[in-house]
């Protein structure tokens, strides 16, 4: 009978140290088992760093009913892809049908848009590629399937980007975006990546494999199967790897 295993892990942050308990059981497991660790690390990475962006006099302006960040691209990994599916499949109808066909009609906007192309090859991206996309997109005013009254309906279950991205700058602001009018809470460390990098790398992308949001049903729908599982004690072990990498080399590096 396989047995569980729980381990006290410490982060040094820039706002100070972050300590967890955390439990994996021994057997293998998907990827997906380790995103509610995922997410409860980033809620606490986030927690610390408003503190401190508020102890330093910058109140975090996001409130409920303030949606334009929710027309932003959305960047989730496979294992959140199908975690999104899942919980789309798993609500009652009407409303189930009412989701799927924003997804819809989100991906039939950015076809029209022409974005579609660009979105569905987005392993070969530079930073460029990235910083036109994202504006476009943004553009485009395609609202996330999720959101209701200009509030996030999946709050709890929300993808690991939203969960990381604040701002302090007004409000307003957010609707027409630019550098000097957004002012962004720097997290130290992006635990959405963290995750997506324990995902097998795909052959001759730049850099991580990821999915928009709005293409996550699309994208479960077309790769059902799930990678190999890997042990947990390992994912966990990796997922806290990635987490403390960008941490060690600000450290090593304060102008980083």
């Amino acid at each position: 009978m396989a047995t569980d295993r729980t381990a006290r892990i410490e982060l040094r942050l820039p706002a100070g140290s972050l300590e967890l308990e955390v439990t994996a059981p021994d057997g293998d497991v998907p990827i997906g088992r380790v995103l509610p660790l995922a997410r409860a690390l980033s809620d606490r990475i986030v927690e610390l760093t408003v503190l401190d962006a508020e102890a330093h006099g910058r109140a975090v302006s996001c409130r409920a009913g303030c949606g334009a960040c929710c027309r932003q691209l959305v960047p989730i990994g496979q294992a959140e892809a199908r975690r999104i599916a899942e919980l789309v499949d798993a609500m009652p109808e009407p409303r189930r049908n009412e989701v799927r066909r924003r997804f819809d009609a989100a991906a039939r906007k950015l076809d029209e848009a022409g974005l579609a192309a660009d979105l569905r090859r987005r392993d070969a991206w530079d930073a460029d590629d990235r910083r036109r996309v994202g504006l476009t997109y943004f553009h485009q005013g395609v609202p996330c399937p999720f959101l209701e009254d200009e509030s996030c309906s999946i709050h709890p279950d929300r993808p690991l980007a939203c969960r990381e991205y604040l701002v302090t700058s007004p409000a307003e602001n957010c609707s027409h975006p630019t550098a000097e009018g957004i002012d962004m809470v720097r997290m130290p460390t992006s635990v959405w990546t963290a995750a997506a990098r324990l995902e097998p790398p795909v052959p001759g992308a730049r850099s991580i494999s990821w999915t928009p949001l709005v293409l996550a049903l699309e994208f479960a729908a077309g790769h059902p199967e799930e990678p190999p599982t890997r042990p947990a004690r390992v994912l966990v072990d990796e997922l806290f790897r990635n987490v403390a990498g960008p941490l060690a080399k600000a450290e090593a590096d304060p102008s980083a």
